[in-house]
């Protein structure tokens, strides 16, 4: 390499983002008011292209924090009209007594949060991006090797069937579950199994929604139905169920008469009959995480830093909080890829991602327990959750993804 490759100052990029998907492209997004900073996006897939797997017909629940992040991105007026609103959330166990109900009027806000279509997301983070002249998108693309020193990170990339040297001063992996980017860097992960699979479908149902997201615990693992905004005069809601792991292939197998049938029996009649059932889709659950979020010039982000358990729907929501918060130090720095910046994601970062791990794991594991004397003190906790409203709050606000740390973006404040 030469002198000027070694200096700091004549790198080709400050950041590389490797993933357009969902949280890289949310990470552009964000910044966007970085005008200063050149930035690349590394993706695999064409822009906009309709086989980006981030962007198609599944559902995601933003929580009431999300929609904080995207109102300091100014997206979020663009977003709202196109999504549905969580009013309330009903918690049961089924097959005993007890509920927990909690309430948007009662945390004081519009929503407890949102759902929306993954297509309809990246539709809006497309569509910003497109105007961000400070931003090259490189597609289709992919990493081949990584090296760094200590001022700089130099990437091999192939872009279109030709392979490139890219220099930047921050390497951010948001390339997914398998990162490539993450096994370059060699860091390590670790992960369990569940041994069970989340399967995933649009229903219309007899009754409206009115805005309730349910999560109901079955023996096999929690079913939740989150509302949908309606399609053709139909009420919809998205079902995220989950299944021992060697029940998956009979599942998906079914006709959609007995899959509505078994699905029905699982969730009961609080949305009335289910009349019809869109295409199943099933993903194996694990629980992976990083053992170290930074590595040198390399911070990793959303699922190549945590892949979480689908209960409570967290996992989009905690990615975009690793991308808030990473947007925020390379929004204060001269030189984004510092020691000491990405020390303070790390600090922060992994506080947050252990909070969230601990609350879905413990959920799973209480609440797909068969063992009759737990499954009472189970039911005993819902109605005591129900009953007090402190902890109700308390419960709330972790939903909402409200507690912790508050950035700027979390708090409504544009980088």
């Amino acid at each position: 390499m030469s002198e000027q490759q070694n200096s700091i100052d004549s790198v080709d990029y400050d950041v590389v983002i490797i993933g357009g998907g969902m949280v890289g492209a949310s990470l552009a997004c964000a910044l966007a008011s970085q005008t200063d900073k050149k930035i690349a996006v590394v993706e695999v897939f064409e822009f906009e292209s309709d086989t980006q797997p981030s962007f198609d017909d599944r559902v995601i629940a933003l929580n009431y924090g999300s929609r904080r992040i995207w109102e300091s991105m100014g997206l979020w007026a663009e977003l709202e009209p196109l999504i549905e609103p969580i009013k309330d959330i009903h918690v049961s166990d089924r097959g005993y007594l007890g509920a927990t109900r909690i309430n948007h009027q009662e945390e004081n806000v519009e929503a407890l949060g949102y759902v929306a279509e993954n297509r309809i997301i990246g539709r809006v983070l497309m569509q910003r991006i497109q105007q961000l002249k400070h931003i090259d998108w490189l597609c289709p693309a992919h990493i081949e090797d990584l090296k760094q020193n200590e001022n700089f990170a130099q990437l091999v990339l192939e872009i279109a069937g030709q392979q490139n040297n890219v220099s930047c001063k921050l390497v951010v992996a948001a390339d997914g579950a398998m990162s490539r980017t993450r096994e370059l860097t060699g860091l390590g992960v670790k992960r369990e199994d569940y041994q069970q699979s989340a399967i995933i479908a649009n229903v219309a149902t007899e009754y409206a929604h009115n805005g309730v997201a349910y999560e109901r615990f079955t023996e096999s693992g929690p079913l939740a139905f989150l509302p949908m905004t309606p399609s053709d005069n139909q009420q919809r809601s998205t079902i995220v169920w989950t299944i021992h792991t060697d029940e998956t292939e009979n599942i998906m197998s079914l006709s959609d008469e007995n899959f509505i049938a078994q699905l029905q029996q699982r969730f009961g009649f609080r949305l009335g009959h289910i009349l019809h059932a869109g295409k199943r889709n099933a993903y194996p659950l694990a629980y992976v995480e990083a053992e170290q979020l930074v590595k040198g010039r390399v911070a990793i982000i959303g699922n190549a830093a945590h892949a979480l358990h689908p209960v409570s729907g967290q996992g989009y929501n905690l990615a975009l909080r690793d991308a808030a918060e990473i947007a925020e130090l390379i929004a204060t720095a001269d030189d984004p890829g510092h020691a000491l910046l990405l020390a303070e994601y790390e600090a922060s970062r992994r506080k947050d991602m252990l909070r969230v791990y601990q609350l879905t794991d413990t959920l799973v594991k209480i609440f797909s327990n068969k063992f009759t004397p737990l499954a009472h003190a189970r039911a005993a906790g819902l109605i005591m959750l129900d009953l007090l409203p402190s902890l109700r709050h308390l419960m709330a606000r972790q939903s909402m993804g409200l507690l912790g740390r508050m950035g700027k973006m979390m708090r409504r404040i544009p980088l």
